[in-house]
């Protein structure tokens, strides 16, 4: 059965398809038709089938093979070997006769029950498009061919289910063909437009629940149930609602109470029924609940003994109020909506409250005080505020205690719980705070002074869009910051310089730590310059020891150069010039020493680098001479004569001039040219040669080493001229007797010998 349907449809579809050329349709038996309006038909024809010029009779009854015909049309008889156009002709099967009244439609089971004589193969064509969808992508179109009668009067045709109650219905005469382009007959030869195969249904019935909403959503506005047949409701009734239909769908408003539920009352339009058992009833009831908005608040912005706090509350996507439009309460009191932002996962809604220290709020959306609908309605427990813990640092110096105001502190702020994070708030009149690369910072204003409590707002991060950047509440530190300038320890290298001129005479800048030659013409041209111009005010006041030493060759201290002071700088002052004093000499070294004084109480110092304050120093010598010829006394402790008769001269004196090489520093070298007159054996000696104490004249190489101020210990190799008598050798057997032993005035001497003194100058 099945198999054969689907074989007539097939064969329906494809010889519709198949053809582009007109199709006239005239039932078996009936009377000639007059096919086409001029020319001829071209022969020949078969089956029963009789033609006369234009006009065509159907046969009695047509078999398969002849119930199609496709003949050429042309001008004449002459012209019909060479014709093209076509039209084709179709022999129906006799027509049926349908009772409209008995037939029943059932849209939702997809069924129609055709009641009426000759049902057999006639073809049911439907077209429609449910209610509430976009007929572009829903329309239901189809056809179907009644094979086999269920009863002599009563066939069955299946319909594409979830047609429309009021679709267009259509039969199609057995094997007829329906079409823009077909052209129908009936047996006495009459023209039959489509409206006469138009089918009306005595009696619809829908057999699936007409209303489909298990609520009414008030989330969107004005609610809606959705109806399976809108265009066969006539009438709603929804009590002290306000209900009326729509394309699909009945719209409710003006649902008063919280949580209630509305009954609607669906009269359907004449000729449809719903059928409820084997009762066909002509309305239909339905109670639904209303469905509000789902609501719920955000974890971390329901906070109790804050004041004048901040309540995110979260509606769902499918919520279509505007929050702007309802009215809120919390606990029963109203609040005022601050802020609203759209984000995927719902509506965010900023409620500004005056705080509450109640363990737990209940938060609700009203449509307006006269309709008093209530849309949406959520309890959430509160939890304890949290405190901001805050500290100041000043980058590469550690923390600080206070708020400077002459540059700006890193503030990095935590809290003791809760899932936001403070963020520091400006105080007019006491500090500002700026962001730069997510660091804050502050800076108490010029003119402040005193102490200041900080003062933060509490935000949650995660929140949507502008509601991260929002205070849900304000709060101020427990504890109370000094506002006070912060000196931070500058490079003194950028505010003191040393400076002498050079040969030429120019001003050289001496850089510190390393030496320098100062040449001795412009040794009085030496000065140390104060920079306060160079200070900052963010650096702040700085407070600095300036020392000046000059230390003479010999080590010690030239004492009317020295300087030493204790200098308070202020930011932006005059430039201060500190000459070297004195008259300085050959070999003069000067030392610049420059530190800051070590006041915590002053300086932001880190507690955790401690590797000093910053200092510099400055190191120049006077250029001098590369010989010294000077005098000195000296006092050898024992000389001995290496010339003929040789022998120990002790306890020797003299006065001696040296001329030694000096080294960068103006200090001798070790070894140097001596000479000088020298006492010589000055007390007699108990050996066998008595040396006569003798002035003598001495020149030779002499080898120092300085021991003290103008003293020095050495050796010393000198030929001496002696002035002296004879040199004598005691006798044993008479000792008055002498014998004089031949000896030459030249002598070469050596030995060790202690020298004071250093009165001469330099070549």
């Amino acid at each position: 059965m099945h198999r054969a349907r689907a074989l007539v449809l097939g064969c329906l579809l494809v010889a519709g398809a198949a053809t582009a050329a007109p199709v006239v349709q005239l039932p078996e038996g009936g009377r000639a038709v007059e096919v086409i309006p001029k020319g001829v038909l071209c022969g020949p024809v078969r089956g029963g089938w009789v033609l006369e010029g234009r006009t065509l009779k159907p046969p009695t009854r047509a078999d398969d093979a002849s119930r199609t015909l496709e003949l050429k049309v042309a001008a004449d008889e002459a012209s019909c070997a060479t014709a093209t156009d076509t039209v084709v002709v179709v022999a129906t099967g006799p027509f049926p006769r349908i009772d409209s009244a008995a037939t029943t439609f059932y849209p939702d089971d997809g069924r129609l029950e055709l009641k009426g004589t000759g049902l057999k193969n006639v073809a049911i064509v439907w077209s429609g498009t449910p209610r509430g969808v976009d007929p572009k992508t829903a329309s239901l179109d189809g056809q179907d061919v009644c094979l086999e009668p269920n009863a002599p009067n009563e066939c069955a045709v299946p319909l594409a289910p979830g047609l429309p109650t009021d679709a267009t219905l259509s039969w199609v005469p057995p094997y007829g063909r329906r079409g823009a382009d077909v052209t129908t007959y009936d047996a006495n030869g009459r023209f039959l437009d489509d409206e006469y195969f138009r089918l009306r249904p005595g009696r619809t019935v829908l057999t699936r629940p007409l209303v489909q909403s298990s609520g009414v959503d008030l989330s969107k506005g004005p609610g809606y149930a959705a109806v399976t047949h809108s265009e066969a409701v006539a009438s709603v009734d929804c009590g002290t609602a306000r209900c009326e239909v729509t394309e699909g769908a009945v719209s409710i408003r003006n649902v008063p109470g919280l949580n209630p539920t509305v009954t609607l009352r669906l009269r359907l339009v004449p000729r449809v029924f719903f059928a409820k058992g084997d009762a066909l009833e002509t309305s239909v009831a339905e109670t639904l609940p209303v469905l509000a908005c789902p609501l719920s608040a955000v974890e971390g912005t329901v906070l109790r003994d804050a004041e004048d706090s901040g309540l995110v509350m979260r509606l769902d996507p499918a919520c279509a109020h505007d929050p702007r439009g309802l009215l809120w309460t919390v606990n029963g009191a109203r609040v005022r909506v601050e802020r609203v932002v759209k984000a995927q996962d719902g509506t965010y809604v900023l409620l500004r409250t005056s705080g509450t220290n109640e363990p737990q709020v209940t938060v609700t959306a009203i449509t307006s005080r006269v309709d008093g609908t209530v849309v949406a309605s959520e309890t959430a427990e509160t939890k304890p505020v949290p405190d901001p813990r805050a500290t100041l640092e000043l980058p590469g110096h550690g923390t600080i205690d206070f708020v400077p105001t002459n540059r700006p502190a890193e503030v990095t702020v935590a809290s003791n719980g809760g899932l936001g994070r403070f963020v520091l708030r400006p105080l007019g009149g006491a500090y500002t705070v700026t962001v730069r690369e997510s660091v804050t910072l502050i800076q108490g204003e010029a003119t402040a002074g005193g102490f200041v409590s900080l003062r933060f707002g509490y935000r949650l991060p995660t929140l949507p869009a502008e509601l991260a950047t929002s205070d849900l509440f304000l709060t101020s530190e427990r504890v109370q910051r000094a506002v006070r300038e912060a000196s931070v320890p500058t490079n003194v290298e950028n505010l003191v310089e040393f400076i002498c001129a050079d040969k030429e005479g120019n001003d050289e800048r001496l850089t510190p730590s390393r030496p320098h030659r100062v040449d001795y013409a412009m040794r009085n041209t030496c000065r140390v310059i104060i920079h306060r111009e160079r200070l900052t005010p963010e650096e702040g006041n700085q407070e600095i020891t300036l020392r000046i030493t000059v230390t003479k060759s010999d080590g010690s201290v030239r004492g009317e150069s020295s300087v030493d002071q204790r200098l308070f700088l202020r930011p932006k002052g005059e430039v201060r010039v500190i000459p070297v004093q004195g008259n300085l000499g050959q070999y003069d070294r000067i030392l610049v020493q420059v530190a800051h004084v070590a006041d915590e109480s002053r300086y932001a110092l880190s507690t955790v680098d401690r590797t000093g304050l910053p200092s510099a120093q400055w190191t120049a010598i006077v250029r001098g001479g590369m010989f010294r010829l000077y005098t000195m006394a000296t006092i050898p402790a024992g000389l001995y004569r290496a010339t003929q008769p040789s022998g120990q001269l002790a306890v020797n004196f003299g006065v001696l001039s040296r001329l030694a090489l000096l080294n960068n520093e103006g200090q001798e070298r070790l070894l140097g040219i001596e000479m000088g007159l020298m006492g010589l054996g000055l007390v007699p000696q108990s050996g066998d040669i008595q040396f006569p104490p003798t002035l003598a004249a001495v020149l030779g190489l002499g080898l120092r080493v300085p021991i003290g101020p103008g003293a020095a210990v050495g050796a010393q190799a000198w030929i001496a001229r002696e002035f002296r008598g004879d040199i004598t050798r005691r006798t044993n057997g008479a000792p008055g007797t002498d014998t004089v032993v031949p000896s030459s005035k030249w002598s070469f001497i050596f030995g060790p010998s202690i020298s004071v003194g250093n009165v001469g100058f330099n070549l």
